[in-house]
């Protein structure tokens, strides 16, 4: 199909590549480089498809690119919006927020919670797939994400307005005002928002009344830098996001009194000095999140009357690197980071047992991990490109380990892109796995992985392109559960391999975009089998058995836009996610229907200032199941109105 793809544009190819290849990004390299000068397979969202698409939340928009897959993004307001990339699981994809590693070190896997920045906050998203921690660090096993927030650059006056509605209850406003004061470039920013929701859990009988389950939340933010012009730069940003959302039970279980708040300030600051031919940059960030758990279930029939839990999980990271031109084609980075995470917790149940208190505190639950790093990037005349690169990591935990990566491509005649990364990554142990007083173990390793992929591109046209990636990944000391002992263990061996297939034609009327991803996983690890008899389990071998629970083995994504005329767009999206298996404790896994699910949205623009929206998402409201026993959303719409 891909060989069909690229032979049917031949008779159209130009010199130039497309526009697209000769963007510049900064995650592929972490210095500016074209697109097309990297053999690393990128995605990138700019701030035009963000804002042309019917999408409300970062995890909805992730959800239509190729090899990622996000839990919950279509399930009741708040749900957590699990990031898998290319069948990776949570916490085997790094979130950076412009460049920043995003942690909360006191969940199971340290994840970020999507939740927590607003889309209307997104300039753009750069995917940067295969194991990345040479440059990243640790948990870039999969891929990397890096989230770049608006800014004011340019230091012109500007006020912004965005207001919203929407299907169950939703409504949100977001006011922005930036500028220059003196020499210094500033942006402040505060949203609202709140959605009365619908039951989170499903309610199988229809007749129980199950309440809905709402959302509100706040965002603010303030950005300033440095405005004169000189060979020194600097910058300092603060977000903060607050949400406070309803809960279930459990699946098909209802609850009409458990809610949590959930609470992220994150703070980042940077100095950077320009050289002859390079930059030398210091940068900080600090990153706070708070989850407080409410659940008083008197009205529930179950074990648990009531439970109250507080976590707090807070990680530092300071950097210094710097890239020169040491010759004409060749660049090199260099850097040195540390990472700190703490976490505190506490949890309190009352049940028919009596009470039960555990805590964990940041006095033993921390971590730190040294780094040293370095990358050199040969591009020459004649398209041949070579990054190579070496990372030594030293955790106060584990000790010391290395990544490398080799990513060598070659661009023919400015027609075809041939790219190929062998490169290895690693996911150090959580703050829970490592210390909780019930399951931690301290001498668990880190999780090792080698990718390799090899990618081809056509970038013959300015209007056409096309790329077929082959990828495997092999990971090995796993952390898996011992539910003998109730420790967590390092034995699971996981092997994934897949390909992903991405076109797209642009014209000056048309936008049209597919991708296609299959996916093929499995893990080895002990076999731990339930004994009735003794109300707990016996190991017996091993076991080997599909990993991509809740991910499904081939999904695809289509859209298409069309430029009305220099005032409306309207487009249309499909999605179709193929069969997936939930995971059932102690129990056959069992498979969910594959579906379809389509999008309009149309915009208008009006004037210099004035824009307005309208999507209808799920339009034929197909019923299906994200996370069996749990509501995914039917027909529903947005619209909003842009006032720049």
């Amino acid at each position: 199909m891909a060989c069909l793809l690229l032979a049917s544009t031949g008779a159209k190819a130009q010199s130039d590549s497309s526009k697209q290849l000769n963007e510049i990004v900064v995650t592929a390299n972490r210095f500016p480089q074209k697109q097309v000068n990297t053999g690393k397979v990128m995605t990138v969202i700019n701030k035009q498809e963000i804002e042309r698409s019917p999408y409300a939340s970062l995890g909805e928009l992730l959800a239509r690119q190729s090899g990622i897959t996000i839990i919950g993004a279509n399930n009741a307001p708040g749900t957590n919006n699990d990031l898998y990339v290319r069948g990776g699981g949570t916490g085997k994809t790094l979130v950076l927020v412009d460049g920043f590693p995003a942690y909360d070190g006191s969940t199971i896997r340290s994840t970020f919670d999507l939740n927590f920045l607003p889309l209307g906050e997104v300039e753009r998203i750069e995917i940067l797939k295969g194991g990345q921690s040479t440059l990243y660090g640790s948990d870039a096993v999969a891929g990397v994400v890096n989230i770049i927030t608006r800014k004011n650059e340019n230091g012109k006056p500007a006020l912004g307005l965005h207001l919203s509605t929407g299907s169950f209850g939703a409504r949100a406003a977001d006011l922005s005002n930036s500028g220059r004061l003196k020499n210094i470039n500033y942006k402040l920013q505060y949203s609202r928002s709140a959605i009365d929701g619908f039951s989170a859990a499903i309610d199988s009988t229809e007749k129980k009344g199950y309440d809905r389950d709402g959302m509100q939340q706040e965002f603010a933010l303030a950005q300033f830098s440095s405005a004169y012009k000189s060979n020194w730069s600097w910058n300092a940003n603060m977000q903060w996001s607050k949400y406070k959302n309803d809960l279930d039970e459990s699946a098909y279980k209802d609850a009409k009194d458990f809610v949590v708040e959930n609470e992220n300030i994150q703070f980042t600051a940077g100095i950077a000095r320009k050289l002859n031919k390079g930059m030398l940059r210091l940068n900080y960030s600090l990153n706070n999140s708070n989850r407080n758990y409410f659940d008083d279930s008197l009205d529930i029939a179950g074990f648990a009357k009531f439970i109250q839990s507080d976590y707090e999980g807070r990680s530092s990271y300071l950097e210094v690197l710097g890239n020169l031109d040491v010759a004409k084609n060749i660049k090199l980075l260099v850097g040195l980071e540390h990472r700190w995470q703490h976490t505190d917790q506490y949890y309190l149940s009352l049940s028919s047992w009596g009470k039960y208190e555990s805590t964990l505190s940041d006095d033993s639950a921390k971590t730190n991990i040294s780094s040293a790093f370095a990358s050199a990037v040969y591009n020459n005349e004649k398209g041949f490109n070579l990054e190579s690169g070496i990372r030594i990591n030293q955790h106060s935990r584990f000790g010391s380990n290395v990544t490398y990566t080799i990513n060598p491509s070659f661009v023919f005649a400015n027609q075809l892109k041939l790219a190929f990364n062998l490169s290895s990554a690693f996911t150090a142990p959580t703050l829970y796995q490592l210390y909780d007083g019930y399951s931690g173990n301290r001498k668990l390793n880190p999780e090792t992985s080698t990718s390799a992929e090899i990618s081809l591109q056509y970038i013959g046209s300015e209007h056409f392109n096309a790329r077929l990636t082959g990828f495997n990944r092999s990971i090995r000391n796993g952390i898996d559960y011992d539910y003998i002992n109730n420790i967590y263990f390092n034995n699971a061996i996981q092997k994934t391999n897949g390909i992903e297939l991405e076109t797209g034609y642009s014209e000056k009327k048309w936008n049209i975009k597919l991708n296609y991803t299959y996916l093929k996983g499995e893990v080895t690890t002990t076999n731990f089998v339930y004994n009735p008899s003794t109300w707990g389990y016996t190991a017996k071998g091993d076991t080997t058995y599909s990993h991509l629970f809740r991910v499904p083995q081939s999904s695809l994504n289509a859209s298409a836009g069309y430029q009305v005329n220099s005032k409306f767009y309207l487009s249309i999206s499909q999605r179709f996610a193929g069969k997936r298996f939930e995971p059932i404790f102690g129990g056959k896994p069992k498979e969910l229907a594959s579906f379809n699910t389509t999008d309009l949205f149309g915009q208008h623009t009006i004037g210099k200032h004035f824009n307005i929206y309208a999507g209808l998402k799920n339009m034929f409201n197909v019923q299906y199941q994200e996370v069996m026993g749990y509501t995914a959303r039917g027909r529903n719409f947005v619209v909003g109105v842009r006032v720049k």
